[in-house]
């Protein structure tokens, strides 16, 4: 009798096990925000959308002035006024500095004299000639003497007008390269003037691409000092040969400086070889770069399928695609790291308890004492360690029902050290 009340004790004890297995291993694969299992993988995605995609050629190359004229001095004397300075805008004609004329007055003076008194010997030679008085050699002496008189005074007169240093060209001074008291002398360089409307732009295409350029054709230029402004150039000339060396074209454009663009600045050049408007277009982030292929991780129902894509146009952080998805299709763009084909999945910040509901069933747990289910880390249950990580993540305070669960469990010791939760709570 005491054997078989044993075994019967024993049976019954067996069969509970068994059970409680049971109903722990339908619990366990229930999952949910009460189980063991880990909750759904919170991932970032965004929709396909419909948008203009660009093909284009993007190089970089420097601002150039259309011209650029060094202003010379034509003749020797003191800079007594300097009339311009760096950053003048400049007309053709206008007087830019004026040497002392002292000396070239003078000397202008000294040629009128010469020049009356040649043309006086000549008038007598030329009526002693007239009545065959002096020979012939005198008499063409005489003429040249006057000749060589009237050039002397053009000089001098050419000289005085060269004291007032002009602009050759309209434009801005770039340069200037002379002091008032300087000794300026014949073609020595004064002042450089440039051209700055419009502005060239010179850059190198590729020989592959280069019948997709043709002159006319528009272009984007931005430089460095003005990143948010974007100017409007257009392809003035393209060369007729291919650079042997490099494999390019050199492509000259032209852009309004518009008051803003100056010579010598760094500007980057692109230009649009072929459109697609409304074509399917994905963030390029969405790529998987794990693998060699162009491929995705499509959001369907909770879960994810590693989706093969054809690639297009790439412009900026966008992709085109050609085959693959379709307009409205979710894509993840955030969380590849580890996901896996069929993987369940939830967008970040959705799915989530309400925090009521939450607080409630961690306070409800195995001998009234709960805070997660037996053998949870700190006592604390994956899921609200998983509402703590979000509410952290998202950058908002933990709501005053899961503090209350935190103090209980902290005064009750089942909870983690109050400085490493007390403190991000509150913080957050």
């Amino acid at each position: 009798m005491i054997r078989q009340y044993a075994l019967y004790i024993g049976s019954v004890l067996l069969l509970a096990l068994g059970c409680g297995e049971e109903q722990d291993a339908q619990g366990t694969q229930r999952g949910g925000w009460g189980g063991r299992t880990a909750a759904a993988i919170p991932v970032k995605g965004e929709k396909v959308v419909r948008g203009d995609m660009n093909a284009y050629i993007e190089t970089y190359s420097r601002l150039e002035a259309e011209r650029r004229v060094s202003v010379l001095a034509r003749t020797t004397g003191l800079a007594e006024v300097l009339a311009a300075e760096e950053g003048d805008l400049v007309r053709q004609g206008q007087v830019m500095v004026r040497l002392n004329k002292d000396e070239l007055s003078l000397n202008l003076r000294q040629t009128e004299d010469a020049l009356a008194d040649a043309r006086a010997n000549y008038d007598r030679i030329k009526a002693l000639h007239e009545r065959s008085m002096v020979s012939q050699s005198e008499y063409e002496a005489a003429h040249l003497r006057l000749d060589n008189a009237k050039i002397a005074l053009e000089e001098a007169q050419l000289n005085l007008a060269y004291a007032d240093v002009t602009a050759p060209i309209a434009g801005v001074v770039t340069q200037r390269l002379v002091e008032v008291g300087d000794l300026v002398r014949g073609n020595q360089e004064v002042f450089v003037i440039a051209d700055r409307d419009p502005l060239l732009v010179r850059i190198f295409a590729p020989e592959q691409r280069m019948y997709q350029l043709h002159p006319g054709q528009q272009a984007n230029i931005a430089v460095e000092a003005l990143p948010d402004t974007s100017f409007r150039g257009r392809i003035r000339m393209i060369s007729p040969e291919v650079d042997p060396a490099s494999g390019t074209v050199k492509v000259t454009l032209e852009v309004a400086s518009n008051g803003l663009l100056k010579p010598g600045m760094f500007a980057t050049v692109r230009i649009i070889t072929e459109r697609r408007p409304q074509t399917l277009i994905i963030p390029k982030k969405a790529l998987i770069l794990e693998t060699d292929e162009d491929d995705v991780f499509l959001i369907d129902d909770g879960t994810v399928r590693r989706v093969a894509v054809e690639l297009g146009f790439v412009e900026g952080d966008q992709v085109e695609i050609v085959a693959g998805l379709q307009e409205g299709d979710q894509v993840v763009t955030v969380g590849h790291e580890g996901l896996k084909d069929g993987a369940a999945v939830r967008l970040a910040g959705e799915g989530l308890p309400p925090p009521e509901e939450l607080a409630a069933s961690e306070s409800s747990g195995p001998g009234g004492r709960g805070f997660g289910p037996p053998g949870a880390r700190g006592g604390l249950s994956d899921s609200l360690r998983q509402v703590i990580a979000e509410y952290r993540r998202a950058g908002k305070p933990l709501p005053d029902s899961l503090r209350q669960v935190l103090r209980a469990m902290r005064e009750q010791g089942g909870g983690p050290p109050s400085g490493r939760w007390q403190g991000r709570g509150r913080g957050q």
